[in-house]
């Protein structure tokens, strides 16, 4: 194909600059060959163009030729040396190996390049977005949807409204329903309400469509808390305790009153906790009336949240039910019944320290702690057990979550159905908050307790991990991990680096993450690049531009992610 510029425009124009333009239109027709070709034929007729050999690049990784993209790029910089750092060149060549791995067969590849469209938060991002929310594959799909739902193109919303009438997985429609609250899609809420009401859906499906629409409302009426409360579904009257408690909603507590006694122990639970979460001073009579029946329910958990409500006003009563339901047979249960007391407070102190001093479970001890540690009691005791667990417990940890209430334990977490995360990454998580938690507390020797920890595992916490589990770290637990940046032991200091790119964007650590990159297998050296893609300076962009020509497609994929990260930090 031709390209004709008018002739007025042509006259003014050098020709370099012609040919520059020729070779640009072509690109914005995607007639890529022919771009190539007259690319070609330009940079041989003026070699000394830096224009010329730009747009050379830019057809190059237009057309995914990496190799010779990568050559071209040799050679420019060589006779261009002041443009070594060229943002909008470097982040074309990036693109380049990006958009090529979205059109991939691997699965990796295109999980990669929807990872960097997210991180990259620019509208080329849109498009890979797209096509990973059309992917066959249902793991692309979720990982699409979860990151779609940051952005508020047009597109995108459609094609999630889409997906919420047609997509059958569970793990696509969990990110579905997340992303229509985050997106504020206000056309589905009448679906929504009809999702909650339907018998056909799980009691997993109906919490997030709940959580979903309450983040569409600004706010309920009288009437249509009695419509809810009223309702012969299930799930439209735990809608109507949620939203009372999520629009703090005093008004309607006599509703909460009449929910307490209601046939499905899920409403039970909430409403006892709704009425926790709005701790009325007047009709305390009736409050403790509801709580005490509670107390008698067959259901673990109505029963633990009604001794939580109670202890909010008679710590003394809530004892025996705290007592039995730490003593149970299931270590899920007794897990759930000491966060349980840990949420309680300052009223129920005296029995969570009692049951810290005296209970045989670990796990126990370890919720408990987290309670003390939250009221500012025992604080050396609670990090001992802390750190004594975070050392030498080989199980996998998790969370069990039931309503406020929120337990350590050891098992894998319900979240590995996510196909974004695995157990592991939540258990590495889960005791890197804990490590956090003991450097705020200025636990003694904690610097060599971390050490030790870096020392015996592995710490490589995937992107896409962080990405949906992101965590930070405190100033003061972020300079106890600096420091084990100049640790003697190599390992110490990669693995410092690792957490650090992690809990913050200290430059610090690049150095450590790149004198790393040099012996390790190809895993750990995609944690380190995508390390340095968190931190995000311009001081990786060499090193990263030079990982560019790894044999490996994978980590050429994650240098180029991490470059844009670079560039657009």
């Amino acid at each position: 194909m031709t390209i004709f510029l008018p002739l007025s425009l042509l006259q003014a124009l050098s020709e370099e600059d012609q040919l520059a333009r020729r070779v640009q239109a072509h690109l914005a027709l995607r007639d890529l060959q022919t771009a190539l070709e007259e690319a070609q034929q330009a940079v041989k007729s003026y070699p000394q163009s830096a224009v010329l050999h730009e747009k050379y690049i830019q057809v190059l990784a237009a057309l995914g030729r990496e190799k010779e993209m990568l050559s071209a790029w040799e050679i420019y910089i060589q006779l261009f040396p002041d443009k070594a750092l060229e943002r909008g060149l470097i982040e074309d060549m990036a693109w380049g190996v990006l958009t090529k791995a979205a059109h991939s067969a691997s699965l990796v590849m295109r999980e990669m390049a929807l990872l960097a469209a997210y991180f990259s938060q620019q509208a080329k991002s849109v498009a890979i977005l797209y096509q990973g929310l059309r992917d066959s594959n249902y793991a692309i799909r979720a990982m699409a949807v979860k990151f779609a739902s940051h952005y508020h193109d047009y597109k995108l919303v459609e094609e999630i409204k889409r997906l919420f009438k047609q997509e059958r997985i569970w793990s696509v429609r969990q990110q579905v329903l997340k992303a229509i609250g985050r997106m504020k899609i206000m056309e589905l809420r009448a679906d929504l309400e009809a999702l909650i009401a339907s018998d056909e859906s799980s009691a997993e499906e109906k919490a997030l469509a709940i959580d979903a629409l309450l983040k569409l409302l600004d706010t309920i009426n009288r009437a249509e808390v009695e419509r809810l409360v009223a309702s012969h579904r299930a799930g439209l009257r735990l809608l109507a305790c949620e939203s009372i408690a999520y629009f703090h909603s005093m008004r309607d507590l006599d509703q909460l009153f009449i929910l307490v006694a209601d046939p499905s122990p899920l409403v039970r639970r909430e409403a006892l906790q709704a009425i926790g979460k709005l701790k009325p001073q007047e009709n305390e009579e009736v409050v403790l009336s509801c709580a005490r029946r509670g107390m008698q329910d067959a259901h673990p958990e109505v029963a633990l949240s009604a001794a939580w409500l109670i202890t909010l006003y008679r710590p003394d009563e809530s004892r025996p039910i705290f007592v039995r339901y730490l003593q149970n047979d299931r270590r899920e249960v007794r897990a759930l019944a000491a966060a349980a007391l840990s949420a309680t407070g300052r009223y129920g102190l005296a029995l969570m320290q009692e049951q810290f001093r005296l209970h045989p479970d670990a796990y126990v001890r370890l919720n408990l702690a987290l309670g003390l540690i939250g009221q500012r009691e025992m604080v050396e005791e609670a990090a001992e057990c802390m750190k004594s667990l975070i050392l030498t417990e080989k199980e996998r940890w998790g969370s069990l979550e039931c309503g406020i209430f929120e337990a350590v334990i050891n098992r894998p977490s319900r979240k590995e159905q996510d196909p974004s995360t695995t157990p592991e990454m939540e258990n590495q998580l889960a005791r890197l908050q804990l490590l956090n938690l003991l450097a705020i507390l200025k636990t003694p020797d904690i610097e060599q307790v971390i050490r030790q920890y870096l020392l015996e595992r592995s710490w490589g916490i995937s992107a896409t991990a962080t990405a949906v589990l992101l965590t930070e770290g405190d100033e003061t637990a972020v300079e106890v991990v600096q420091t084990l940046l100049k640790d003697p032991q190599p390992r110490v200091r990669l693995q410092a680096a690792l957490v650090l790119s992690m809990w913050s964007r200290e430059e610090s650590a690049i150095q450590a993450l790149e004198e790393g990159y040099v012996t390790p297998d190809r895993e750990l050296k995609a944690r380190i690049l995508e390390g340095l893609g968190r931190i995000g300076s311009m001081r990786s962009v060499p090193f990263l531009i030079q990982t560019l020509k790894e044999p490996s497609q994978t980590l050429r994929l994650i240098a180029a992610m991490a470059l844009i990260q670079c560039l657009n930090h």
